[in-house]
C-alpha cells in the first residue's frame, strides 16, 4: 500500500514537472515576443523622430515665410514626442515587472526540482511539500493575474502609441500640405519679382532700344544713356538768329522721327510714355527774355512741323503725339559748358527731345504686384 502511494506521488511529480516546463516555455516565449515588439516600437520610434528631425531641418530654410504655422506645428509634435517618451518609460517598468516575475519563476522552478529530488526519500514529508506546492500554485496564479493585467495594460499603451503614430502622420500631412503652399508661394513671389524687375529697368530698356534704333537707321544723334534725352544740333535745324526751320532741318526731322516715335509708341513702351517734351535752349548771346521766345520759338517750330506739314509722321502717330507733347523754352537756363569752364555756345545752342514715364501708373502696377492683385 505504501509502495502504491509512491508510485502515484511519482507520476503525480512527473504531471507536475511537464507542467512546469510547459509553463516555463509559455513565459519564456512571451516574454520574448514582447521583446520583440518593444524593440520594433522603439526602432519605428527612432526611425521616425530621426525622419521627421532630418525633414524639418531641412525644410526650414524654405519655411521662413509659414514659420509661425510650423512652431506650432512643432509644439505639437514636441507634445507628441513628450507622450510617447513618457509611454515608453511606462512600457519598461513593465517590462521590468516582466523580468522580476520571470526571476520569481526561475527561483520557484529551482524550489521544485530540489523538492523534486527529496521526494524519494522523504515520503512523509510529502504532505507538507504539497502544501507548499499549492501555495506556490496560488502565488503563481496571482502573479499570471498580474501578468494578464500587465499584458492588457501594454496593450492599452500600444493602442496609445498607434494613436499618437496616427497624430503624427496627420501632422506630416498637414507639413507636405504646408510646403506645397510654400513653393507655390515662392513661384508667386518669382514671378512678381520679375515683374518689378521689368518696370524698374524700362527707362533703361527704352533708351537701350533707341540708342538701337538710330544706329541702325544711320541717324547720328547721341542718346543720353542716363535720362534718354537726344540733343539736335540747332545749327542743323535753323539758321543762326531764327525760328523758322531750314530745309535741312525738316529733312533731319522726317528722318528722326518716325524711328523715334516708332520706339516711343510701340506696343511695349506706349504705356509707359505719358509725356514727350521738345526743349528748345539757346546760349547767353543777348538777354534773358530775347532768348527764352526764341528757344520757345524753335522748340515750337519743330512741334508744328511734325503736327502739321511733315508727311514722314502718319496721321494717327500724329495724333498720338498730340496727346502727350509738350513744347518748353529754357533760354539760355542750361548751358553746356567746356572742361575749363567756358560755355561751349555751339553746343549750348540745340533742341532737345525727351520722353517722361507714366511714374504714376507704375508705382500702381508695383503696389498691385506687391500685394499680390
Amino acid at each position: 500500500m505504501r509502495s502504491y502511494r509512491r508510485s502515484a506521488a511519482r507520476r503525480r511529480g512527473g504531471g507536475d514537472n511537464s507542467f512546469w516546463l510547459s509553463f516555463s516555455d509559455l513565459m519564456s516565449s512571451l516574454v520574448l515576443i514582447i521583446i520583440l515588439v518593444m524593440f520594433y516600437i522603439i526602432y519605428q520610434y527612432f526611425n521616425m523622430v530621426e525622419i521627421n528631425e532630418a525633414e524639418i531641418a531641412r525644410r526650414e530654410y524654405q519655411l521662413d515665410q509659414a514659420q509661425t504655422e510650423l512652431e506650432s506645428q512643432q509644439t505639437a509634435l514636441t507634445d507628441a514626442e513628450k507622450k510617447m517618451i513618457s509611454q515608453q518609460i511606462i512600457l519598461d517598468a513593465k517590462q521590468k515587472e516582466l523580468d522580476d516575475a520571470e526571476a520569481v519563476l526561475e527561483s520557484q522552478r529551482t524550489e521544485l526540482a530540489t523538492a523534486q529530488s527529496q521526494l524519494d526519500a522523504l515520503d512523509e514529508q510529502l504532505a507538507t511539500q504539497q502544501s507548499e506546492l499549492e501555495a506556490a500554485q496560488a502565488q503563481l496564479a496571482l502573479q499570471q493575474s498580474d501578468l494578464e493585467t500587465a499584458q492588457a495594460q501594454l496593450a492599452t499603451r500600444e493602442g496609445e502609441l498607434a494613436t499618437a503614430q496616427e497624430q503624427l502622420a496627420a501632422r506630416e500631412g498637414e507639413l507636405e500640405s504646408a510646403q506645397a503652399q510654400l513653393t507655390s508661394q515662392q513661384g508667386e513671389l518669382e514671378n512678381q519679382q520679375r515683374q518689378i524687375e521689368q518696370l524698374i529697368g524700362m527707362r533703361p530698356r527704352i533708351i537701350s532700344s533707341l540708342s538701337d534704333a538710330l544706329h541702325n537707321s544711320n541717324i547720328s544723334a547721341t542718346v543720353d544713356a542716363a535720362t534718354g534725352s537726344i540733343t539736335l544740333a540747332s545749327d542743323v535745324l535753323f539758321a543762326t538768329g531764327e525760328y523758322a526751320l531750314t530745309r535741312q532741318g525738316r529733312s533731319f526731322i522726317d528722318e528722326f522721327l518716325p524711328v523715334y516715335l516708332n520706339v516711343l509708341f510701340s506696343d511695349e513702351y506706349a504705356p509707359y510714355v505719358s509725356e514727350i517734351i521738345i526743349e528748345g535752349h539757346t546760349d547767353s548771346v543777348g538777354g534773358y527774355l530775347s532768348n527764352l521766345q526764341l528757344s520757345q520759338q524753335r522748340a515750337l517750330s519743330v512741334a508744328s512741323y511734325v503736327l502739321g506739314d511733315s508727311r514722314a509722321v502718319a496721321e494717327d502717330v500724329k495724333e498720338r503725339l498730340r496727346q502727350v507733347v509738350t513744347v518748353n523754352g529754357r533760354s539760355y537756363s542750361d548751358r553746356i559748358f567746356d572742361a575749363d569752364g567756358r560755355e561751349n555756345q555751339d553746343a549750348s545752342r540745340r533742341v532737345v527731345f525727351k520722353f517722361r514715364l507714366t511714374d504714376e501708373q507704375m508705382i500702381q502696377q508695383l503696389r498691385a504686384i506687391l500685394e499680390g492683385e
